[in-house]
């Protein structure tokens, strides 16, 4: 802990880069040293808190990783707690959103350093703090830096939900999280859009399941480590020690295999009649099976009942479709059956994709579309599968292309 009483005389403030809920943050200097460091400063009014602060503050003082902005020294003056931070050259992350130019890959490999980071917080039981852009600094070569470890990060924004919104700020370029899984996982369409169809799908995957908060920390690195080709620890194998049996050993042995050995017989010629009797009665069943015919058009309504059982949009997929468009069948879904509500199809053609998913929904169809480069401006809606103003049943499922731009 630094000496209260010389922080000012020690510390002169060069720029004010964030304003807190209850204090700021500055860029300053060291008068002896010249050197640039961050102070953050915030109050709390009651005592047992700042003790509470202090105590976390005081761990992240210990911790050395190089994710982790290094911690010069914290106490508490006048009420008013400050932390002082070494910087390297860079800004704070959500000042060069929009200018940085961030890759799939790139965005995976970020979330896998502050994994490592966030884990060994974990094994020395600190805090659960923040991993957004709000948290982050980044240096002029690229690198990451977690700045607060000594506040608890709320919900959403902390473990692997926090890395989960990571990649979705990297992506849309905002610090503002979404409450639309069909907004976030098209928004990891487009970040993962240079992958292999197969990695991609896994990309998006992960990065839905940690948003939703529906896998753990453990699972979502393996799974990470697996899609960057990074091989995890694994523990070394070892060598099995045989114990030589004794001479008692042997004899009871003998004993036993003249007690097992009539018994086995047995169970083996019970085994063989069971299995001819079975063999039989399955030639029956087969021939009773090949002379039954099924219905085609059963078949064919429970096919439409199935793929229209869900009352939710339909995920964002990425998949090339074909050239030419399949028009939706106006089959009635298991949901509506015996209900006569017909509905219009209404053009969703040079409309934002949320603009698209609204109306297709206020219209009683269920959707999905998918991302195809097109010369259209990118985000927006350049052809639908069934044209406007046809008439359909609520329920229905339309489809239509977004463009990836060119």
């Amino acid at each position: 802990m630094g000496n209260p009483a010389n922080l000012a005389n020690r510390y002169r403030i060069v720029q004010p880069l964030k304003q807190l809920t209850n204090g700021q943050i500055v860029r300053g200097q060291d008068v002896t040293s010249e050197r640039d460091v961050i102070i953050y400063t915030f109050q709390e009014s009651d005592v047992l808190e700042n003790e509470e602060i202090l105590h976390w503050m005081k761990k992240a003082s210990q911790i050395s990783n190089k994710h982790f902005m290094q911690m010069l020294e914290y106490g508490s003056e006048d009420g008013t707690l400050y932390a002082v931070l070494r910087v390297e050259s860079g800004s704070l992350l959500t000042d060069r959103l929009n200018d940085l130019v961030i890759t799939g890959n790139k965005a995976l490999t970020y979330v896998h350093e502050l994994a490592i980071a966030l884990r060994e917080a974990q094994m020395k039981q600190h805090l659960a703090f923040s991993v957004d852009v709000n948290n982050l600094w980044i240096t002029d070569q690229g690198q990451l830096r977690i700045m607060d470890r000594w506040t608890e990060g709320n919900n959403g924004r902390r473990g692997a939900p926090g890395l989960g919104l990571l990649l979705y700020q990297l992506a849309a370029k905002t610090d503002i999280p979404t409450s639309s899984m069909s907004s976030y996982s098209f928004e990891m369409s487009l970040l993962f859009a240079h992958m292999a169809e197969e990695t991609r799908e896994r990309a998006v995957a992960l990065a839905c399941k940690a948003y939703e908060g529906l896998c753990t920390f453990e699972d979502f690195q393996l799974e990470l480590e697996g899609l960057l080709g990074i091989a995890g620890e694994k523990p070394e194998p070892r060598t099995p020690s045989y114990a030589k049996p004794s001479t008692s050993s042997k004899k009871m042995g003998v004993r036993k295999w003249f007690l097992i050995a009539p018994a086995g017989l047995s169970v083996l010629v019970l085994a063989l009649f069971l299995s001819l009797r079975s063999n039989s009665d399955y030639a029956n069943d087969a021939k009773q099976q090949t002379t039954a015919k099924a219905d085609p058009v059963a078949v064919a309504t429970s096919g439409a009942d199935f793929s229209k059982s869900s009352a939710s949009p339909t995920p964002d997929r990425t998949a090339t479709p074909t050239a030419e468009p399949v028009v939706a069948p106006t089959l009635l879904s298991s949901d509506s059956a015996g209900e006569d509500q017909f509905g219009v199809v209404p053009d969703l053609v040079n409309h934002t994709r949320e603009e698209a998913e609204k109306m297709a929904l206020d219209a009683g169809l269920r959707y999905e579309f998918f991302l195809e480069s097109s010369s259209a401006s990118q985000g927006t809606v350049f052809k639908q599968d069934i044209p406007p103003g046809t008439a359909v049943h609520n329920g229905d499922r339309v489809t239509f292309w977004v463009s990836k731009g060119l």
